[in-house]
């Protein structure tokens, strides 16, 4: 089995990614069109398939969407313009699992590649505990609790990765998802959530940035200000990552989709996407906006430094009913002392 299949038609793009993916340790073949690509897999296994849309013969489309219909386990990842929604919508459509937009950032290429071959591993492990919950007749029940064991902590570490998948551009530590997804959990607690609600936003609310995996670095790392047209685009990452985690059926995922959508919605009707207003605005994205801002004022990022807790504070004061929900606020003012001091020691203060 290979570990990458990029399928490209252009012979310059197609030898220099090889020669980038060998680099990395990468097992990897090539196809020049659909077609190639399709042929070659019903002979070979890919883990992970890097697919060009616009190519001659067969296209990226016309090919993901056969190499599903023949139930071929790879991971679809979509090589597509900029800013080509329609494409990438297509693509969605036609059973890819992840896009990458071109020019494909090299430095990006890896993690991507990963998080895809983890989730091919947790993809058959599904399919072949479906198989063998058939045959389980005679089966110690301590060896089905352990293969459910095994199950579920794959499926926590997909929700990781997939969460890492945003923030390894803009995020040295890889950290700020996981204090996105603490914060919202002490929030949710301080307001009086039941203890399944806290555990599915903690799981969920870290997936809140999902969709800036489709906002170019030159907007995403720019040093200081974005323009107009540039905030216009990064506004859409709130529209990508809905579309990205729609139509899941577990809890899990359904509520990331909510927050990933809500989460810059502003209490006075100002935010976006929707311009919701007030109570309109559903719960978790109220509570994951503040919890990522006030994660984003003590954290340092491309194009501002920390903010020392009296400053992060007074800006949650002066925000109140205006970016945030006044309950939100005033119940992390309450517990002010305890979450400065959190920080504080994260800081190796």
């Amino acid at each position: 089995m290979i570990e990458v299949l990029l399928v490209e038609d252009d012979p310059f793009t197609r030898e220099m990614m090889m020669t980038t993916l060998r680099s990395m340790g990468y097992h990897a073949a090539m196809a020049s069109n659909g077609r190639q690509a399709v042929e070659f897999l019903q002979n070979e296994k890919a883990e992970v398939i890097l697919m060009d849309v616009a190519m001659p013969v067969m296209n990226g489309i016309e090919a993901t969407r056969q190499i599903k219909k023949e139930g071929i386990d790879s991971i679809v990842i979509m090589l597509t313009a900029f800013g080509d929604e329609k494409a990438m919508e297509e693509a969605a459509e036609a059973g890819a699992d992840d896009y990458l937009t071109k020019p494909v950032e090299m430095h990006a290429l890896k993690a991507r590649i990963e998080l895809a071959k983890k989730a091919r591993t947790f993809h058959v492990a599904r399919s072949k505990l479906l198989i063998e919950n058939k045959m389980l007749i005679g089966v110690k029940e301590e060896e089905i609790n352990a293969c459910i064991e095994e199950n579920y902590s794959l499926s926590a570490e997909l929700l990781y990765r997939l969460s890492l998948a945003a923030e390894f551009r803009d995020d040295d530590t890889y950290e700020h998802t996981r204090r996105v997804g603490r914060n919202a959990a002490m929030i949710a607690q301080y307001i009086g959530k039941d203890a399944e609600y806290i555990y599915l936003l903690t799981q969920a609310a870290p997936l809140h940035d999902i969709g800036k995996i489709g906002i170019s670095d030159t907007i995403l790392l720019k040093p200081g200000s974005l323009d107009n047209d540039e905030f216009e685009t990064m506004k859409t990452h709130t529209i990508i990552g809905k579309k990205i985690l729609n139509g899941s059926q577990t809890k899990i995922l359904q509520l990331a989709e909510s927050i990933a959508y809500s989460h810059h919605e502003r209490w006075d009707g100002s935010g976006y996407p929707q311009g919701l207003q007030g109570e309109s605005i559903p719960l978790e994205g109220r509570i994951v906006c503040i919890a990522d801002s006030m994660d984003a004022m003590f954290s340092k990022r491309p194009y501002k430094g920390k903010m020392p807790p009296e400053k992060v504070k007074e800006e949650l004061q002066k925000n109140r009913g205006l970016q945030f929900d006044p309950t939100m606020v005033d119940a992390v003012l309450e517990h002010w002392e305890e979450i400065a001091d959190m920080y504080h020691a994260e800081a190796g203060g």
